[in-house]
């Protein structure tokens, strides 16, 4: 599996407000990754479920053997055996996601870096062992120096790997994302046009739930033990994907250590965001933008989304309250239909 991370960003499909005698979208779901899967499907199609069952599967299931780093027999677990310095041919989709990650690291200034693989797991978030204090200074930064995606060399040529350095290269900051693109084209290719997929509450909605209704999702609130949706989004032909610091963490001396680490200063990131949603086009291109975002904070955070024009909802904690903003997209292209839940 890619990752055993429990649930950091939750959405909930909202069932409509239609009476229960209409007839409602037909779901698929299973586990991946560590994590559920759902792939619901406009009413408006007639299939076979067993068949696309089976060829989600499929898709997910490569997607897993080229880019987990749990699987011993990965293809991304061998680029990280590979000795330094030397090639190594990958499949195309690897080398997509690999090269997409780099650009991305590119312009977040490091900000997003998929070799930040060691510091994971130093902190005890990645597949090596879990931890049960703080790593030493010693420790961080031995670790803190080995990161950089500048010690990877892709050649589009070729598509080879070349790790210059012993980094560690991981991909749950973006090829989750890039199972939900993967997923909505295979359903596309077998005709169905109109359907919600959600891996681990990353979404890609397509199209609509039936010829009336809009998928409509409701965002959570960042609260650690239960659901409270804070916002309600009717979703068409675009993706949705959210990291947040609230339900993978550990505690040490009284102190909360999030799951998600800072490339930049090695160390999780301590600062008032809680969540951040990112919609657009490509999920995992949002999905490694979620990311960004999370680890620049509220103030730059949002500053990075107005600047690369990305639609983006933060939660933030203001006191033991939480408040929301909006990026300039994310408010142009989406705040009018966004609506907040009555509290009964």
């Amino acid at each position: 599996m890619l990752k055993t991370l429990s649930l950091l960003f939750a959405v909930i499909l909202l069932a409509s407000c239609a009476p229960n005698s209409e007839p409602q979208p037909q779901v698929l779901e299973g586990r991946i990754f560590g994590t559920f899967f759902e792939v619901s499907v406009g009413v408006q199609h007639e299939f076979n479920p067993e068949e696309i069952e089976a060829g989600v599967m499929d898709v997910l299931n490569e997607i897993d053997r080229q880019m987990s780093t749990y699987r011993q027999d990965s293809v991304l677990v061998a680029v990280n055996k590979t000795p330094v310095g030397e090639p190594v041919a990958v499949p195309d989709e690897l080398f997509y996601v690999l090269a997409l990650g780099y650009d991305i690291a590119e312009v977040s200034s490091g900000a997003y870096d998929y070799t930040v693989g060691g510091l994971v797991n130093l902190w005890g978030f990645g597949p090596e062992a879990s931890i049960t204090k703080t790593p030493s200074e010693t420790e961080l930064q031995q670790r803190l120096h080995e990161v950089g995606y500048q010690n990877v060399v892709l050649d589009a040529e070729n598509k080879t790997v070349t790790r210059l350095t012993d980094v560690f290269i991981d991909l749950s900051g973006i090829a989750k994302g890039y199972a939900v693109d993967e997923v909505s084209d295979y359903l596309h290719s077998m005709g169905l046009s109109n359907h919600l997929v959600n891996i681990g509450g990353d979404l890609m909605a397509q199209g609509k739930r039936s010829e009336n209704r809009a998928w409509r999702i409701g965002i959570e609130a960042p609260n650690d033990t239960r659901q409270v949706v804070r916002h309600i989004l009717p979703l068409r032909d675009v993706a949705m994907l959210g990291s947040g610091d609230y339900r993978n963490y550990f505690e040490h001396e009284g102190v909360r250590y999030s799951h998600t680490i800072s490339p930049i200063t090695g160390r999780p990131i301590a600062h008032k965001l809680a969540a951040v949603n990112v919609l657009g086009d490509n999920a995992a291109e949002a999905d490694a933008f979620a990311t960004v975002l999370l680890v620049l904070g509220e103030e730059l955070g949002l500053a990075f989304a107005n600047q690369y024009d990305i639609g983006a909802l933060f939660i933030y904690r203001d006191g033991e309250d939480f408040n929301s903003v909006m990026s300039e997209r994310f408010e142009r292209e989406h705040a009018e239909s966004m609506e907040v839940p009555t509290l009964n």
